[in-house]
């Protein structure tokens, strides 16, 4: 063997007999933990959030590093990218894009926006419906149903009134889908002090948190199963939603979950 890899036999047995290298070992540690917090998220971070989370757990190590061990070990995250095209043909009133002239929001409650997006399964399409606190990022109400209508949307919004404090005054952002321009709903926003602000016409980025929900609700989830009920997809979809409030590391919150940065937050003086 060592004649056909042109090695001596003493070099040969040298490298046999020489211990792991420090760095070997701590890349073996490295692995294992990136392995344990991989599976736990259900594959889908990259070395994006693997990394702070390593550093969170005082492990020394760069980027670089995590990338270049995922690599090697086989280990990706899923991801696909996708599209909702909707349109609306109400002609009911549209609000302003007042969120666009706010500054940042500074604590929960201060501004939520809302959308919603189609669930296929064996048993039919239905829709989802969901606010974000645009804060913490956290998902405060949501709501399913077969109906693309006023009442999905409506529903959304009684939840985060029920369940979520809100500063006088809050602001509720979301597109100019006649849902949100319906009188219904325009009467409930009013009727709880809530100010209306919509996206301008076909200008998702207004709107970009919640989308950006959406997309990740996709393809961390949605797009790596076959839901053959209703009943299973809201299921699945649930727990997503206590899992992204309460786990998920987002990058926009210095890799924290929305509850993790709201609690954090909260102890400040």
């Amino acid at each position: 063997m060592c004649e056909q890899l042109n090695v001596s036999t003493s070099g040969y047995y040298d490298w046999r007999d020489r211990p792991i290298s420090e760095r070997a070992q701590y890349d073996a540690v490295l692995v294992e933990q990136i392995v344990d917090m991989h599976h736990g998220h259900e594959a889908n971070y990259g070395a994006i959030r693997v990394h702070p989370y390593l550093k969170k757990l005082s492990f020394s190590c760069s980027r670089r590093r995590v990338n270049r061990l995922m690599k090697a070990h086989g280990i990706r995250s899923k991801y696909h990218a996708h599209r909702l095209r909707r349109s609306s043909n109400s002609n009911a009133p549209v609000a302003k894009n007042l969120l666009a002239e706010q500054p940042k929001a500074v604590q929960s409650g201060q501004y939520w926006a809302g959308d919603m997006t189609y669930l296929k399964t064996r048993e039919g399409d239905f829709y989802l419906a969901a606010i974000l606190d645009l804060w913490s990022r956290k998902v405060v109400g949501w709501v399913f149903s077969r109906n693309h209508d006023a009442d999905l949307v409506t529903g959304a919004l009684n939840m985060s009134l029920a369940f979520e404090p809100r500063q006088p005054g809050c602001l509720f952002h979301s597109d100019q889908g006649s849902e949100y321009r319906s009188d219904s709903y325009r009467d409930r926003i009013s009727e709880m002090g809530l100010v209306s602000s919509m996206s301008r016409a076909g200008t998702p980025t207004d709107n970009a948190y919640v989308e950006s929900f959406f997309k990740t609700l996709r393809n961390e989830l949605l797009y790596h199963w076959t839901f053959s009920t209703l009943v299973e997809c809201v299921a699945r979809i649930m727990d997503y939603i206590e899992f992204y409030n309460e786990t998920r590391l987002h990058s926009g919150l210095n890799y924290m979950s929305p509850n993790e940065y709201q609690l954090s937050h909260s102890k400040c003086p």
